[in-house]
Parts: structure tokens; sequence; C-alpha cells
């Protein structure tokens, strides 16, 4: 997934912009965009588990 930090110029302040995808999160400074979009691409990147689903039998949980 694409993280990018973009400048945004406004006549009355200078913006800046995090976009994941369609999402549009802005910053009124460059540090905090960029330590937002860093820390977001570390959870993006970090390793997940992949979520599995326990067979039900006769009505009942087997791990219980």
């Amino acid at each position: 997934m694409s993280v990018r930090v973009e400048h945004l110029s406004s006549q009355s302040e200078d913006l800046w912009s995090v976009c994941v995808g369609a999402r549009r999160i802005q910053f009124r400074n460059e540090q905090g965009a960029k330590d937002y979009a860093a820390k977001l691409k570390e959870r993006i990147d970090a390793p997940h588990l992949y979520p599995y689903a326990v067979p039900i039998i006769d009505g009942r949980n087997r791990s219980k």
C-alpha cells in the first residue's frame, strides 16, 4: 500500500497531507506529516497473523 507525503500550497498557510489510497490526512507542518507517514508505513509492513476459523462440531467450539 502506498503512503506518501504531499505539500499543499494555500494562500493562508502551508499544509501537508499524508495520502493512503484515496484517503488524505492533513497536517499543519511537514514533520508531523512525515512522522505519521513513517508510523503508518511501519504498521502496514509489520507481520500480521492470518486469522483462522475454529471448527464447530455439534454446536460446540472444539477449542474449549
